[in-house]
């Protein structure tokens, strides 16, 4: 039977399979995809997808540049009285 640390050892592994296989399936918009797509896509915490991302550990698909880690949705685009 495997030990708890061998089982919770595999689930980065996890991770990094549903995001590169969400990377093939969101959005992108010139070579950039948002963070927040690749949440809705996966489920997973904002914060997992971003360490996993600067872990290197992901496979890019050559169409993506990068992905943006803004978290939220960004304001004041119509109408912004600043």
């Amino acid at each position: 039977m495997e030990t708890l640390e061998q089982e919770l050892a595999r689930f980065p592994d996890g991770y990094r399979r549903a995001i590169e296989k969400a990377l093939e399936r969101v959005p992108v918009r010139n070579g950039v995809v948002s963070i927040r797509d690749l949440w809705l896509e996966t489920a997973l915490p904002m914060d997992l997808i971003a360490d996993l991302l600067q872990s290197d550990g992901i496979q890019m698909p050559p169409h993506i540049v990068r992905v943006d880690l803004e978290r939220s949705p960004r304001r004041g685009r119509h109408g912004s009285s600043s």
